[in-house]
């Protein structure tokens, strides 16, 4: 049985992230948990206002939470017609962020879904689900997303770092009864190749053999404006992005992980995160 968490404030957006992942997920057995965070708006107010607010200032934004969780898992559960699937609700009074780590270690999540937007940029939310979310893979699945035949996915890297392959193992395993083909993009042309790169593609490339039973294909291209023209004639695809680990200048805010500005070119595109 997978776990999927789907964190939601009830924009439209969700309902296009749902179909997909269910529609993905169509031959495996998953569990589907809602999450929604809801907060107080004590602005303004003083501590003797706070002590006398009454219980309808409290009950409001968890009923509100609980009443939209309950549509949106009725929905989801009328709209299916598959027996392979279930859908829970989580409402819980805390920040999203740890809401998140707090779930995703107490239920066992296997893949956080986070429905994109079709901006040039990644939205607040998340971007703070790529910067601190670390523990599990996170797919961002934009409202025109699209789904082929079988599972596509595209590892893109420049391979200086060694891959972790944990959660692509982890990631993989959610799809054991779907049809899967995995690419290699390598943001470097294979002339220009040092031997540490070359290193570490072979390994990737290894483990996967390895993991499919099957060669996977790997194309060089040059970095940047490659990206984003590969992913356009490959829309159908879910593109792997490897987010790097932190340093203490990324911890601290001094910048965020290349991924979301990454993400902002490839708007039209599914996009798989793990970590490095």
């Amino acid at each position: 049985m997978k776990k999927i968490l789907i964190p939601t404030n009830f924009s439209r957006n969700i309902n296009v992230a749902i179909n997909y992942v269910t529609e993905l997920l169509k031959e495996e057995y998953c569990e589907f948990y809602f999450l929604n965070t809801y907060s107080y708006d004590v602005s303004g107010l003083n501590a003797i206002e706070l002590l006398q607010a009454d219980d309808a200032f409290f009950d409001e934004p968890k009923e509100e939470s609980l009443r939209q969780l309950g549509a949106l898992v009725e929905h989801s559960t009328l709209d299916s017609d598959n027996d392979k699937h279930s859908f829970y609700a989580i409402s819980e009074n805390s920040g999203l962020i740890e809401s998140i780590k707090t779930n995703v270690e107490k239920i066992g999540i296997d893949l956080v879904i986070v429905s994109g937007n079709s901006n040039k940029t990644v939205g607040k939310n998340t971007g703070m689900i790529l910067e601190k979310v670390r523990t599990c893979p996170v797919l961002i699945a934009p409202p025109n997303t699209s789904i082929c035949k079988g599972l596509c996915i595209t590892i893109a890297s420049d391979f200086k770092l060694g891959i972790n392959t944990l959660e692509i193992d982890r990631f993989i395993k959610t799809f054991k009864n779907t049809k899967l083909d995995i690419e290699i993009l390598v943001l470097e042309e294979q002339k220009n190749l040092t031997a540490q790169v070359a290193s570490n593609l072979e390994s990737l490339s290894t483990y996967l053999k390895q993991l499919l039973e099957k060669e996977s294909n790997i194309e060089f291209i040059q970095s940047g404006y490659g990206l984003k023209e590969y992913a356009a004639s490959h829309n159908d695809h879910i593109i792997c992005i490897i987010d790097k680990k932190t340093d203490l200048l990324r911890k601290i805010g001094f910048y965020k992980s290349n991924v979301i500005s990454t993400i902002g070119k490839l708007r039209t595109n599914t996009v798989l995160t793990i970590h490095q």
